[in-house]
């Protein structure tokens, strides 16, 4: 169609729909071409914005974020679609994430969160602003993030990794009860092999012996045992139980 009538009205969306299936056949090299041909070809079109903002993607997933990040700034421009801006906005925000440049990052997810603070999106803002807290020592402020991305209702997976690191926030910050609250928020994911969800029942161990509740030590010893797979785990926890019930017997 492009190459046959190249001035036909429907040739920007040949182009469009010829790139984009490349790119959903996993050819990531030919989408990439097809896409940039398109912007050569039909600098006027409507469709810019979005051939923009999938060449950002296209890139983005061979990692080369540098130029992910320049598409994805050209496709914030006022004509493209909402979804699109916001979309556009928030892969920038992981591209800047990608090459260390945190602040800027920062500034993205910041405006993404003043432009649409309740969107499909707000508990992965949440959290992304919260593991750069996290990272910069930052623990108060990483804990309220992650509560509130918790608060946003995120996926399952999402949500069992943000509430063991909300629980590791409140240890840090000496809170030992709602960060044992937190862990057994991680605990109840019907992943039962999920790492964090094992890292969250480990900590929950930890703090029931601090409490000297061995029966819900052992319980939570006893998990561990019959989800871990790290062998090393395993064979710690099985230690404990056998320590513990020991010194219960005696």
């Amino acid at each position: 169609m492009v190459s046959q009538f190249p001035s036909y009205s429907g040739a920007d969306q040949a182009q469009f729909l010829l790139a984009d299936a490349y790119a959903q056949a996993g050819h990531g090299g030919d989408a990439q071409l097809g896409y940039q041909q398109f912007l050569s070809f039909f600098p006027t079109s409507a469709l810019r914005p979005t051939v923009q903002f999938r060449l950002g993607l296209t890139q983005f997933e061979a990692k080369d974020y540098a130029r992910a990040a320049v598409a994805f700034t050209l496709a914030l421009e006022d004509s493209a679609a909402a979804e699109v801006r916001s979309a556009a906005r928030y892969n920038l925000a992981l591209c800047d994430r990608m090459l260390g440049r945190n602040d800027e990052a920062r500034a993205e997810l910041e405006r993404y969160r003043t432009a649409a603070p309740h969107d499909a999106r707000a508990a992965e803002i949440a959290y992304q602003l919260g593991d750069l807290d996290d990272t910069a020592g930052q623990t108060a402020a990483a804990a309220a993030e992650f509560q509130r991305a918790l608060e946003a209702r995120p996926a399952a997976r999402l949500a069992t990794e943000l509430a063991f690191r909300l629980g590791r926030c409140r240890e840090q910050l000496k809170q030992p009860d709602p960060a044992l609250a937190a862990y057994r928020q991680a605990a109840t994911a019907r992943d039962r092999d999920d790492p964090f969800r094992l890292s969250a029942v480990a900590r929950t161990a930890a703090l029931y012996e601090a409490k000297h509740d061995y029966a819900r030590a052992l319980e939570a010893y006893r998990d561990l045992i019959h989800n871990a797979k790290d062998h090393e785990l395993v064979a710690a926890a099985t230690g404990r139980v056998s320590q513990l019930e020991a010194a219960r017997r005696r």
